[in-house]
């Protein structure tokens, strides 16, 4: 009897909760350059109609790599594949924030899907940071080009329209602004400029403090409450967009006082450092926000100040804080902390509180 309940236990949990790799869509991966701008895009096996979704990143170092980069593993991504979306990126024709030459290289980019993949029912442009700013340009600037767009921690000059981030507030297509609670200045005065605009914005605040520090549901649950806009056209201008992330298993060792995981990612473009910690697991070993703690990696240790975001600490310096993933992240403003520690993912990384 017991282990006929362990066999139909067993297959409940497997039909509760598929392996991921299962879970999976299916998809074509188109990539190449377009007038020096590369690009990927990628098509997914499942999809009833062409909508497609172009992720827009911000600012880069020159130094860094110029690529499309568009990792299909990210659940944001497998969401939108699940849900039969083409997703598109484009690096545009340089690294920086050359916003009209970036506006160029989207377009062209949509003409290219449009010519080799299928005539496109509805685009949705996403931003982060300058992005964010960019594609509320092209909000207010080159309306044909999306039926919608998300600013994410997008950066607002409403003054001087010389600034790379001037913006008129007059968006002509359903806008949401979403920024982290230390940067609600910008999209609040945006919004508030915006009262007669031919589409008033919606704010989506999240209730962390950060730049962009958003996760993967926050961004999928912003993007239905866009389609859900577009289509029936009504909204609400303000909607508290903070989501928390599904628990995981951190797999963390507790080892007298301190605590013990990895590196599980590493930023290709500004060398930031996921850690494997959840936040929770920093307060359980006596390591709180204002503090440092010494974090430990190749028999490395690094004073690291346990703060809220990069600006809390002077330039070079090491800044830790939660990420809205539920990990903990860790950079040196202004710096490259992987190439500094010489790290990899995968490396095992004690921390503990000074």
């Amino acid at each position: 009897m017991k282990r006929l309940l362990l066999f139909l236990l067993s297959l409940f949990l497997l039909s509760a909760f598929p392996n991921s790799s299962d879970a999976q869509a299916s998809f074509e991966l188109f990539e190449g350059e377009i007038n020096e701008s590369p690009y990927k895009v990628a098509v997914p096996e499942n999809r009833t109609g062409n909508k497609v979704f172009f992720h827009v990143h911000g600012w880069r170092p020159a130094e860094a790599p110029h690529e499309a980069n568009l990792d299909p593993d990210d659940p944001f991504y497998q969401s939108l594949l699940a849900d039969g979306w083409i997703i598109a990126r484009t690096a545009s024709t340089g690294n920086g924030a050359d916003h009209e030459t970036y506006t160029e290289s989207i377009r062209e980019l949509k003409n290219w899907i449009q010519t080799n993949i299928g005539s496109i029912e509805l685009t949705i442009l996403e931003g982060e940071s300058t992005a964010g700013t960019l594609v509320l340009q092209i909000a207010e600037e080159s309306p044909e080009i999306a039926d919608g767009v998300i600013a994410l921690g997008a950066f607002v000059e409403l003054n001087d329209p010389a600034s790379e981030s001037y913006l008129r507030a007059e968006p002509e297509i359903p806008a949401v602004l979403m920024s982290n609670l230390t940067e609600l200045d910008d999209p609040i005065a945006y919004a508030a400029k915006a009262e007669n605009a031919p589409v008033k914005p919606m704010l989506r605040p999240l209730l962390r403090p950060g730049h962009v520090n958003v996760n993967h549901v926050e961004r999928y649950d912003a993007l239905k409450d866009l389609i859900s806009w577009i289509e029936s056209g009504n909204y609400s201008m303000i909607t508290d967009g903070t989501r928390s992330v599904p628990e995981r298993n951190t797999r963390t060792v507790y080892e007298n006082g301190s605590i013990i995981n990895q590196i599980t990612n590493i930023d290709r473009y500004f060398g930031n450092l996921e850690l494997g910690f959840h936040p929770d697991e920093f307060a359980e070993v006596g390591i709180e926000q204002g503090q440092h703690f010494i974090m430990e990696i190749d028999g490395q240790q690094r004073d690291v100040f346990y703060g809220e975001s990069y600006g809390d600490v002077e330039e070079g310096r090491w800044i830790a804080f939660p990420h809205a993933n539920d990990h903990i992240l860790v950079a040196r403003n202004y710096g490259h902390a992987a190439n500094t520690a010489n790290v990899n993912i995968g490396d095992e990384v004690k921390v503990q509180p000074k």
